[in-house]
């Protein structure tokens, strides 16, 4: 097994203290969620799941995590980051975990849904997953914990998105998210 690499380590340690200080600073990002009762006004996707997650090779068991807010309070141009880690199996087995990983561009909230785009900036698969491509990505927050409905994910390979991105209010059919929690926050 590969080891990660000394750089993207540190990288990910300062994201962790980073987002640590940040939720110690302005709790009422952290106790906010799809009620829109609480929180700022604008867009955010917050959180971390496992799942299962389609690609071109068929759908695999998955670990992703993104953390990004929008610029304005109507959605849109955002900052964050964003990582998925995909456990191939059958044939695709040998290919071991594909991991892709990189900025978030832009972020659209509506009621307890979210579409978020990304950028693969760091793939062990470039083939597969080439740098420069994009991903888009909707979740649904169904609330904390193990609810019924769970919360649900889905997320595409795209083409590079271009000088202009949008995140597209189209509702995506999405999974079920096995473990962990989405946070999405309409900023309205």
């Amino acid at each position: 097994m590969d080891r990660p690499k000394e750089g993207y380590m540190r990288k990910l340690f300062f994201v962790g203290v980073l987002a640590l200080f940040s939720m110690a600073f302005m709790p009422g990002i952290a106790s906010a969620t799809h009620s829109n009762g609480n929180g700022p006004d604008f867009d955010f996707v917050a959180g971390s799941g496992k799942g299962p997650l389609p690609t071109p090779l068929g759908t695999f068991p998955a670990h992703y995590h993104a953390n990004g807010q929008s610029d304005t309070s109507a959605g849109g141009p955002a900052q964050g980051h964003w990582f998925t880690d995909i456990f191939p199996t059958g044939p695709f087995a040998s290919l071991g975990t594909v991991t892709i990983s990189g900025p978030i561009i832009c972020v659209t909230a509506s009621g307890n849904g979210a579409n978020w785009r990304g950028i693969i900036e760091n793939s062990n698969q470039p083939g597969l997953a080439p740098p420069g491509f994009g991903v888009l990505s909707r979740w649904v927050d169904n609330g904390e914990g193990a609810n019924d409905p769970p919360d649900q994910q889905v997320g595409f390979l795209t083409p590079p998105p271009g000088a202009n991105p949008t995140c597209p209010p189209l509702a995506f059919t999405t999974n079920p998210n096995l473990q962990g929690n989405l946070v999405v926050h309409d900023g309205i």
